[in-house]
């Protein structure tokens, strides 16, 4: 089963592991510091724009960002990765780019678009509003703005605060015909990811840990082991085995105001699944 849920590699434009030097700041800044979003689109002299839908070309080229907490930010703006300084600070921001971004050859034309607008705004000091969700469950989004007026809005991939160290309870498969899979003894399978680049859960019948490498919204899972070995019931060792199977590439999200949490694969090779859920230990 493992193998067709867990791990997710990805190019890495960002340092080899988090620094889990806590960083608080109070105000809309909380909500940076340590998360990883994605750009949506945004505004430039009264004229919108939005990030291009996925086209077959385009399907493994992601946006995304991520703050860290030594006071760096890196990502891609889709085809192009982008390393920065940023001081946060609770309301605002200024960003300065390490090195120039180099050109990418062979962009696609929406892609090279979307970056051209995304770097203009993307850049120097920004105020930081939090836009609320709509309606209850839903992620709400972040919006920087520069001193023009300009903005672009950033919608939660995995959030500042909440997703380490808490527990995610295996709910169910999506799959490619539109139906639902889930074994009743899957149930039992639950996951927390560490900010020191561990991992460690439950199987459906021992307990196992591993190594979790994030780059944005992808992880890279390695180094699965069993760490008990209880006296199990028939065919529950069997199926423990197969959670720890070699897993293919995924992407991963925090939805539903942080309760639930979404891996999707990167391949075709995926055993039909188009997405796993886990909920948050104790929400509905």
């Amino acid at each position: 089963m493992l193998a067709a849920l867990l791990t997710f590699t990805a190019c890495d434009v960002g340092p080899a592991g988090p620094n889990v030097t806590k960083q608080r700041l109070g105000g809309a800044g909380d909500l940076l510091v340590g998360a990883v979003l994605n750009f949506d689109g945004g505004e430039i002299d009264g004229r919108k724009f939005e990030s291009p839908p996925p086209t077959e070309e385009t399907t493994y080229l992601r946006n995304w960002v991520e703050f860290h907490r030594d006071g760096t930010v890196a990502g891609t703006y889709g085809c192009t990765p982008f390393r920065m300084t940023a001081n946060v600070r609770a309301t605002d921001l200024t960003l300065e780019e390490d090195t120039p971004t180099a050109a990418v050859e062979g962009c696609p034309q929406s892609l090279t678009s979307f970056e051209r607008q995304l770097k203009e705004i993307f850049t120097g000091h920004l105020a930081i509003s939090e836009q609320k969700a709509q309606e209850e469950g839903q992620n709400g989004t972040i919006e920087l703005k520069n001193g023009r007026g300009d903005h672009i809005t950033l919608s939660v991939t995995r959030p500042a605060q909440g997703f380490f160290g808490t527990r995610w309870k295996f709910w169910y498969v999506q799959l490619d015909d539109g139906g639902q899979g889930s074994d009743p003894d899957d149930k039992t399978v639950s996951w927390i990811f560490h900010e020191n680049g561990t991992m460690t859960g439950k199987l459906v019948c021992d307990d196992f840990t591993a190594q979790a490498h994030f780059t944005g919204d992808v992880v890279t899972i390695s180094s699965m082991r069993l760490t008990t070995h209880r006296k199990c019931a028939p065919g529950q060792a069997e199926h423990d085995e197969g959670w720890l199977g070699t897993p293919p590439p995924y992407t991963y999200g925090v939805f539903g105001a942080g309760t639930r949490l979404t891996v999707r694969p990167h391949t075709t090779d995926s055993h039909g699944i188009v997405e796993t859920l886990f909920k948050r230990d104790g929400s509905r």
